[in-house]
């Protein structure tokens, strides 16, 4: 069946429901699980024609809220005795991201929320999610 399971979260509730059965899943199939996170690059000023540098404190806090969510969703991971491998993605968009740790870990299979993180993405399925059904052509569980 499934080897390779990747699991993206980025902290939200239906990312870490999303963890919880990939896991699940892993575990009943005996696939390998890699737990991803992307941190996109702050574009500087109203026009966005520079990204913001590694010491910015908007790219700190980035980077520290993915340490924090990795750690819960691998707190998840261990409550169903699954070792996942962890991966960051940065300097790209969310969808290419997930789209990348999929083809880098030989992933065949993506798990993922309905919704993200964000206030407008919580309103509709997630338009990360969407933009991965669109261009990916591994098989995507998305959960709610």
């Amino acid at each position: 069946m499934f080897k390779h399971i990747l699991l993206p979260t980025d902290g939200s509730e239906a990312s870490l429901r999303a963890v919880a059965k990939g896991v699940e899943l892993a575990k009943a199939v005996g696939a390998e699980v890699t737990l991803m996170i992307a941190i996109e690059h702050f574009s500087m000023g109203i026009l966005g024609g520079s990204h913001r540098t590694d010491d910015d404190p908007l790219n700190t806090a980035a980077k520290e809220a993915a340490a924090h969510w990795l750690t819960e969703a691998q707190a998840v991971a261990a409550k169903h005795g699954v070792r996942p491998k962890q991966l960051v993605v940065q300097e790209r968009t969310v969808h290419q991201s997930i789209l990348e740790a999929a083809k880098s870990t030989g992933a065949d299979l993506i798990v993922m929320g309905t919704h993200g993180a964000g206030a407008f993405e919580r309103l509709i399925v997630g338009s990360q999610t969407q933009r991965v059904l669109a261009h990916t052509t591994i098989p995507v569980l998305v959960l709610h």
